[in-house]
């Protein structure tokens, strides 16, 4: 087996393990287990190291893809159709939670020392910026 070849098994198993992650991974991110995210940005990581390796390969003038390369990267194809609504939704799921948290955060700055200065006598003033 070629070195461009061992590569390529290994995207392969990445991307099978990254298919696998992306579905463990759960919509509402308060439900997800701690370093699952990471562990996905991970697996990305890694195999965008292994895409640079494998393009240094198919830049070689006397490159060509076997039989057996065409049909590991047909099964490529397959788990990256798959995957990409999978990550659709991750990503919209975590645009959202950050939204929620930043609408949060701005909300409880409006009332930053409303309640640590004047005593009213009983009555209410609100003190938002």
């Amino acid at each position: 087996m070629d070195a461009y070849q061992l590569r390529l098994a290994e995207f392969l198993d990445l991307t099978e393990k990254l298919n696998a992650q992306a579905k463990s991974v759960h919509s509402k991110m308060d439900n997800n287990e701690e370093g699952q995210l990471e562990a996905v940005q991970a697996l990305f990581e890694r195999r965008q190291t292994v895409i640079d390796q494998l393009s240094e390969y198919t830049k070689a003038a006397e490159f060509e893809w076997t039989t057996e390369d065409k049909r590991v990267i047909s099964q490529l194809k397959g788990y990256e159709d798959e995957m990409q609504p999978l990550l659709n939704r991750l990503h919209g799921s975590f645009t959202t939670q950050m939204n929620r948290l930043n609408q949060t955060s701005q909300t409880s700055k409006k009332y930053v020392g409303a309640y640590q200065t004047k005593s009213t006598g009983g009555s209410f003033i609100d003190q938002r910026k």
